[in-house]
């Protein structure tokens, strides 16, 4: 049974000029924990998304940054408070081991985001040090070789491999950190939309890229191939070279936010992190 619509939601869509027929909340994750929650909202005219964030700038800020985004990915129709009413793009869930052409379509969409190169009057495309993401790592990797998470030799042939790849700078501009087929749809007119884009914000293309690299788990053929279709997108700002560095970062973070919210669901990103650490030598 769904819990009543947040008045929250009500409010913002009143200010759309959209009364529900009816509604089903579709959120993942707990809302009490994470401050978020996302419904389908069906109306008289069709169908519409409403997504309440954690705060009003958060809203604000994710509302700015989504209107830069090519055509594929749903457009926000508009932002009231902390709920962002999104367009419901209506279409069949894109496989999680796709065609060719949907990888190749995928992989050209996030170089085509990557390349963006102004927000507003903002120019992106800024190098900058990698510092902070390597200290936070190196600080979650000692924490979980204290509690027994990681064993102490595994933790620290990733901090190896971390200092070895380290790119010292990387190019930052607008990312999405949740690219995955789980987030993206063919619509009816056989396009592949995005249809998932609540984490938008300003990070490293490399971080980005080995996101989409953890939450995929495409074969290597299939990764292979979506590399190839990024990579002609962005030619110039490539941050494959420093996929390994990102790698673990990508990994690490995951563990660290499910160690906040959800605890007995450590098993996945720590699983990859020994699967990293035992392609280490040195």
């Amino acid at each position: 049974m769904n819990p009543p619509l947040e008045p929250e939601v009500q409010a913002a869509l009143k200010h759309a000029g959209i009364r529900p027929r009816s509604f089903v909340r579709i959120s993942k994750l707990r809302s009490t924990e994470t401050g978020r929650s996302t419904y389908r909202i069906d109306h008289a005219s069709g169908t519409v998304k409403a997504r309440r964030l954690e705060d009003e700038p958060t809203a604000r800020q994710l509302a700015t940054l989504r209107s830069e985004l090519p055509e594929a990915f749903a457009p926000v129709i508009l932002q009231h408070g902390r709920v962002l009413i999104e367009a419901w793009i209506d279409g069949d869930p894109l496989p999680a081991m796709p065609e060719p052409h949907h990888l190749e379509t995928a992989g050209a969409l996030l170089g085509e985001l990557h390349a963006i190169s102004r927000l507003g009057e903002r120019m992106l495309h800024e190098a900058c040090s990698t510092a902070d993401h390597r200290l936070f790592v190196r600080e979650i990797l000692r924490r979980l070789a204290a509690t027994g998470a990681l064993g102490e030799e595994e933790a620290a042939r990733l901090e190896r491999a971390l200092e070895r790849s380290d790119p010292l700078r990387a190019t930052f501009g607008l990312t999405h950190l949740d690219f995955c087929s789980e987030n993206m749809v063919i619509d009816r007119t056989g396009r592949l939309r995005v249809v998932d884009n609540d984490r938008i914000r300003l990070d490293a293309f490399g971080y980005d890229l080995a996101r989409t690299w953890y939450r995929w788990a495409l074969a290597a053929p299939e990764w292979d191939c979506f590399c190839r279709a990024y990579s002609l997108r962005l030619p110039s700002l490539n941050p494959l070279d420093s996929l390994r560095f990102w790698k673990i970062i990508a990994a690490v973070r995951s563990v660290e936010f499910r160690l906040r919210h959800y605890p007995e669901q450590t098993d996945v990103p720590v699983s990859f992190l020994r699967a990293l650490a035992a392609e280490e030598t040195g």
